[in-house]
């Protein structure tokens, strides 16, 4: 009853919160900064600046750090003196907040939600998990980036983030925060990253599937026969499996992402529907069933201890996170090749198709913010390339550099996430990337049965943010 009592007041509380803001005049703003010469001086603004630490793959999680990086290494040094550059050249302080542990990120993102649910000031900005702002983006509190289009650059896709990877901050008519996609290792998470064991593929005198995929063969056609020529069997044992993935649903989403299918796309009458709806996703389905259910079955290892297979040796190519690469394969494996998977037969050669779920460092700034332009204006400066990788050619050099032994690698593994694509974390349009891979029901059965519920959800949830895309970007 309690629990019901609190939940109808802050109810309350967001509803008359939202008719403030819908009342408020979106132009009118309290500026306290002035420009002196060309140069802008904030007047001794503090910026409050809440940051959660947790994260996964190379975002550096230890509480010894500086907005993601690791004190004392040459990204944090970096990180460091441009915090210093900012606060003397635009006259302003940063008061950096860090937070860690689970219990301590999920009572800052609550104290964070509550306090705009009163419309009180709690942060200025706020850096962490994606969805865990989508509430807020809806209610109101977070400032829409068309409102401070003045101060900051947000349709520099370069700087932060092209529009299909931010697709989880776009709400209706705008879009509410970006991630650094200018900072190297500070922004990059998905899934769907193929690795091979290339001692493996030389032991039995195959062709690299990077070859493969540089001469446009890299194909469906070509797993299937890379599968047959991978696995290793004698006698009665199993040297080497072909492929391993941790659940089968892995398989299932990256074979139906490789033919280009979309969880929503916009119809005929403007309206968006599943991507269900295209003959490609039946293409794709029936290919991974026939791969995973059919005579080729025996080479692939559905195993919950993948990476230990792959470490190992057990097994040539690994489908994974790209966390799991970064936090354990590149700490074992010496001669490894990052691939996209195979592309289908309805999408050009050399497609590259990722999903992800979350981004670990979206960016987003209050409505209740002391002073909105300041802080906006204050993180646009803090947040431009450094001087030291000024463009994404720079960043590229820096993950090759530091995470990888062949350029090819560091070019797949960074085009994946660029080519990523959203997909609504723990929904039914989620769900449809892999939910048909069970054998309980056809792929025209699945899609008969589990059609009317992702397409309500694609109403709710889906279409506002696709809306926001086209209104931002005038499509």
């Amino acid at each position: 009853m309690k629990t019901a009592i609190k939940t109808f007041i802050l109810v309350l509380l967001i509803i008359t919160v939202l008719a403030a803001c819908g009342a408020q005049e979106q132009e009118i703003f309290d500026v306290d900064f002035t420009f002196n010469g060309g140069k802008t001086d904030l007047e001794g603004a503090t910026i409050r600046y809440l940051r959660e630490t947790g994260g996964q793959g190379i975002h550096y999680t230890g509480s010894d750090q500086v907005l993601g990086y690791e004190m004392d290494t040459v990204l944090g040094d970096l990180a460091m003196k441009r915090i210093k550059e900012v606060q003397d050249n635009l006259n302003c302080k940063f008061d950096i907040v860090y937070f860690s542990d689970v219990a301590s990120s999920y009572a800052d993102y609550n104290n964070f939600r509550m306090n705009n649910a009163i419309g009180e000031y709690y942060c200025d900005v706020f850096c962490g998990v994606s969805d865990r702002f989508r509430e807020d983006m809806k209610s109101g509190s977070l400032m829409g980036l068309s409102e401070l289009e003045e101060f900051i650059d947000y349709r520099n896709e370069e700087k932060w983030g092209r529009r299909n990877i931010l697709e989880v901050l776009y709400w209706e008519d705008d879009v509410y925060g970006l991630v650094p996609m200018s900072w190297p290792a500070s922004s990059v998470s998905y899934q769907g990253l193929t690795i091979v064991n290339e001692d493996l593929v030389a032991a039995v005198s195959a062709v690299d599937p990077r070859d493969y995929y540089e001469n446009g063969q890299w194909t469906w056609a070509t797993f299937r026969d890379c599968l047959e020529r991978y696995y290793v069997q004698e006698g009665s044992e199993v040297k080497q499996y072909a492929l391993t993935c941790q659940y089968d649903g892995d398989l299932a989403m990256v074979y139906i992402l490789s033919n280009g299918y979309r969880l929503a796309e916009k119809g005929p009458d403007g309206n968006y529907r599943s991507g269900l709806h295209d003959p490609r996703a039946m293409t794709a389905m029936n290919e991974a069933r026939d791969v995973y259910g059919g005579p080729l079955s025996y080479t692939i290892d559905i195993n919950e201890r993948h990476i230990d297979a792959l470490n190992a040796g057990n097994t040539v190519i690994g489908v994974l996170h790209m966390s799991e690469y970064l936090d354990n394969l590149i700490k074992v494996m010496t001669n490894f090749g990052v691939i996209a998977w195979p592309s289908g037969p309805d999408v050009d050669p050399g497609f590259i198709a990722a999903n992800h779920m979350n981004l670990e460092r979206a960016i987003v700034i209050s409505r209740f913010s002391k002073n909105v332009e300041a802080t906006a204006i204050a993180i646009n400066a803090l947040y431009e390339p450094f001087d030291e990788y000024p463009t994404s050619d720079s960043v590229r050099e820096f993950l090759y550099h530091t995470y990888f032994f062949d350029r090819r690698d560091a070019d797949m593994y960074y085009d994946m996430f660029l080519n990523s694509q959203y997909s609504y974390f723990a929904s039914d349009v989620w769900n449809s990337l892999f939910g048909w891979l069970d054998f309980t029901k056809t792929p025209t059965e699945y899609i008969e049965s589990n059609l009317p519920a992702i397409e309500t959800y694609i109403e709710k949830e889906v279409a506002p943010s696709k809306r926001g895309m086209d209104a931002v970007w005038g499509e």
